[in-house]
Parts: C-alpha cells; structure tokens; sequence
C-alpha cells in the first residue's frame, strides 16, 4: 500500500497498474485524483462515483494525507477578530511565515488554499498542524 501511495504522488495514473484492492482504497484514489484528474478512471467502480472524489473534488482538496511529502505548515496562531480570522503559519522548518486574515465564515479548506496559493506550487498539498488547545 505505501509503495502505491507514493507511486500515485509522482504520477496519479499509476493507480492503472495497482492491484484491485488498491484500486478500491479511498485513501489510495484520493491521492491519485490530487495528482491527475484522469486517475479516477482507473479506481474501483463504486469509487468512481463517488462525489467525494471527482477529479474537482481531488484537485480542490489542499491538505495532504499523514506521512506524504508535503510540506509541513503550523498553525502559530489562529483567533476571531471582529469579521475575520487571523492567522499565522509557518512554512517547513526553515522560518518562513505567512499571516493574514480571512472571513469569519472561513473553513480550514479556505486557510489551506490560501497558503497553497501564496506560498506554494498550486499542485502541491500541504500537511497543516493545528495548535493544541489549553482547555
């Protein structure tokens, strides 16, 4: 399975050689749609019509499933403030930050294409780390 999941990372039509069982596994097809809008042809046929997982649905989702080579963003800090979300994430391990604001009515999807679309290639997922809660 995880020699399949980093074959459809490079390239999501490999999912054509994978063996049935794989070609039924949710995890295995999402990442392969991420990759290549054309991977869905080659999932299981209850999984091709699944709306979860059409080729926009993959290609929208900006988060990357635990143990891909993504890049790793943390979330520093994260609060309401009137109309908006701030936030402040930093990029990787290597001191680049981003910050900015997003409506109120913002989900986690919207943070996550948001810092696809100002920091990284518009392909690559990232992998988000949510700060703990003190409660």
């Amino acid at each position: 399975r995880e020699v399949v999941l980093e074959a459809v990372r490079q390239n999501g039509d490999a999912l054509r050689w994978a063996a049935d069982p794989l070609k039924a596994d949710r995890e295995v097809v999402l990442e392969a749609v991420r990759h290549s809008r054309c991977a869905l042809k080659w999932a299981a046929d209850p999984l091709q019509a699944d709306p979860l997982l059409s080729t926009e649905a993959g290609a929208a989702n900006p988060f990357a499933v635990q143990g891909s080579k993504s890049l790793v963003c943390s979330v520093l800090e994260l609060r309401a403030i009137e109309g908006t979300f701030r936030f402040r994430v930093a990029l990787g391990v290597g001191g680049k930050e981003l910050d900015g604001d997003l409506p109120r009515s913002s989900t986690l999807g919207d943070l996550g294409r948001y810092i696809r679309a100002s920091a990284l290639n518009q392909k690559q997922c990232l992998y988000l780390i949510l700060p703990c809660s003190a409660t």
